[in-house]
């Protein structure tokens, strides 16, 4: 027995999955602490090569000590997932829960998907050419595209994951369900490359009590999802369990994307809830050269067409935006409904877009204050037409706050500067009523209001 156990105890063994996996084991049997180290004395190479998943235990912590890690060629596995993750029938069931999981980068310790294998979330997905959902299908015998996420931590209490380093991304890094008092912290992406759907950090169905911290980097989607559609298995057997996410604070987030995504999204339908989120000091460091810029800063809901049906007002609500730079295409964008929610002091910089797009949504209790475009931010014209088909998301004309079939009750917007080639502070086709105070346009041929009615 030991207090520290390393795989290359077990360099007896024949695979660097195996070395590490024993290391896992055997510490559990303890309570002792695995440290993964950076010199495999097995290969006497400074890579860790996978061919399996390592699958982490209750009470597992796993220290990756200056090392590298690299996914093998031709594999479909995870870097790292607990125990019972991969039991489609039944992990998130209360007997299966796991415990106190700590998976901790010192130094430069990377994760490295290596050579794709060649599978994509369109793989298993059939869109027709309108967006609308078709069918999902078996690809190659694969469960889901989810054997292609760097971690997966399915059904887990404390859990730690911090200290990491992405590289070659084979799809998300790492993805979060029925999992609660999480602690994600100090995490860089660099996904460059043409791999699609190459999200940050995925926290979805069931998870609450979140703190996400200090994530900086390059992704090729969404950098900090929250995505709720439920469990229709899971609520049809365990009806009692907690479906909805909830309590998550997101902070310090420096983030840019290869693809039009949004530096954090919030998407939840049919009937599971997102609710009691806090975000604050987010900074788009997309380069000023690049041509590639988020969709949105924060982009909250949609109206395109998914397998469940929209969100009626109440389950998305409480959420809490503070401190937020950008110069996204939209600052943030807003779609089906929301409602009793804040966001305060967002600065639309550069070739930042429409400050707030609104559509089809039915808005009750929330307040906009402080929302500035810098002196040097001007809209571009070349907005004008962009069209997105799967999230219905289209530009004719350039406000700072749009609202496309819209409604509203009690919206307040207070204390904003509004910035150069806008058309309306107030523009769309939609009839609702804002309470403004307090507005400066920094542009003389911007007008007021479209339609909307301000009082």
């Amino acid at each position: 027995m030991k207090s520290i156990y390393t795989p290359n105890d077990f360099k007896h063994l024949a695979t660097d999955s195996q070395m590490i996996q024993a290391a896992v084991n055997e510490a559990a049997k303890y309570g002792a602490k695995v440290i993964v180290p950076r010199v495999n004395e097995r290969t006497d190479s400074c890579i860790w090569e996978l061919d399996e998943s390592i699958k982490l235990l209750t009470g597992s912590c796993v220290v990756l000590d200056n090392c590298h890690i690299r996914l093998a060629d031709d594999t479909y596995i995870h870097f790292f997932e607990n125990s019972s993750a991969d039991d489609f029938t039944q992990w998130w069931k209360e007997d299966k829960r796991e415990y106190d999981i700590q998976l901790i980068g010192e130094g430069n310790a990377v994760l490295d998907g290596g050579n794709h294998n060649g599978i994509f979330e369109s793989d298993f997905n059939i869109y027709d050419e309108n967006g609308n959902f078709v069918k999902s299908i078996n690809y190659k015998g694969l469960p889901s595209i989810a054997v292609n996420r760097g971690l997966e931590f399915r059904n887990v209490e404390r859990i730690t994951v911090k200290g990491l380093r992405f590289i070659n991304l084979r799809y998300w890094a790492m993805c979060f369900e029925f999992c609660s008092f999480g602690h994600i912290a100090d995490i860089t992406f660099d996904a460059h490359g043409e791999v699609p759907n190459q999200d940050g950090i995925d926290i979805r169905v069931g998870c609450n009590n979140f703190l996400v911290e200090n994530i900086y980097g390059l992704t090729g989607d969404d950098t900090i999802a929250l995505t709720n559609f439920g469990n229709k298995i899971a609520m049809q057997t365990d009806p009692h369990l907690d479906f909805d996410i909830h309590e998550i604070i997101i902070k310090n987030v420096r983030s840019y994307m290869s693809d039009h995504c949004d530096i954090i999204r919030i998407l939840n339908r049919g009937g599971a809830k997102i609710y009691n989120v806090e975000i604050s000091n987010v900074v788009d460091i997309t380069p000023e050269y690049s041509e590639d810029r988020a969709l949105a800063a924060i982009r909250i809901g949609d109206i395109c067409d998914y397998p469940s049906r929209l969100n009626e007002p109440g389950e998305t609500r409480n959420i809490v935006v503070r401190d937020v730079i950008t110069r996204a295409r939209f600052g943030a964008y807003i779609a089906n409904t929301l409602v009793d929610s804040v966001f305060d002091n967002f600065m639309m910089t550069s070739d930042g877009g429409i400050g707030m797009y609104f559509n089809g949504c039915y808005i009750e209790n929330v307040f906009i204050n402080r929302f500035m475009y810098n002196t040097k931010a001007s809209a571009p014209d070349s907005d004008i037409g962009y069209k997105e088909v799967f999230h219905r998301v289209k530009i004719d004309v350039l406000n700072a706050f749009h609202f496309n079939n819209c409604t509203a009750k009690n919206l307040n917007i207070t204390n904003a500067v509004i910035g150069k080639n806008l058309s309306y502070v107030y523009g769309g086709n939609s009839e609702i009523e804002i309470k403004s105070s307090n507005v400066v346009c920094l542009d003389e041929n911007t007008k007021m209001a479209e339609s909307a009615t301000i009082v």
